[in-house]
């Protein structure tokens, strides 16, 4: 079971995704973070491009998120991404949200939301599935907490 503050980060990242994509019909990479009072904040990458490679967004905004975890500002976080993703019982790549999740407490996952685009620019969301996750914000980090 994910932690609560997983969830939290899940929804706000889904939302905004799915605004940008109602409005859009497309996002660039976003982060959230939640701190230790918990407090949550939207984060975005600042690479000096007008429109960089979505690595290099990606790599932006975890590099942002790590250094506010080492000075154990958050206790969670969050990267959104637009991804091309094979969802369980078929064999065709979908769009998907995919949302990074982490958590100081080490527990990181991965949960996609597949989509796609009808007429007149309307969505549709498939099933949500999710994965294991690697940490890359919180990792190496001791925040003198423990699991259970």
């Amino acid at each position: 079971m994910a932690h609560p503050d997983l969830d939290e980060l899940l929804n706000a990242l889904y939302s905004f995704a799915q605004e940008m994509l109602a409005k859009h019909g497309e996002f660039h990479p976003f982060g959230v973070s939640l701190s230790r009072d918990g407090e949550m904040a939207l984060e975005q990458g600042y690479t000096g491009d007008e429109h960089p490679p979505s690595e290099q967004m990606i790599d932006t905004l975890v590099g942002g998120l790590r250094a506010m975890a080492g000075k154990q500002e958050i206790r969670a976080a969050g990267i959104c991404l637009d991804v091309r993703v094979t969802p369980p019982g078929t064999t065709e790549k979908s769009d998907a949200i995919c949302a990074r999740l982490e958590h100081e407490n080490g527990e990181a996952v991965e949960v996609y939301l597949p989509y796609r685009k009808g007429w007149f620019g309307k969505i549709k969301y498939g099933e949500i599935f999710a994965g294991r996750g690697e940490s890359k914000v919180f990792a190496g980090q001791d925040s003198g907490t423990t699991s259970a």
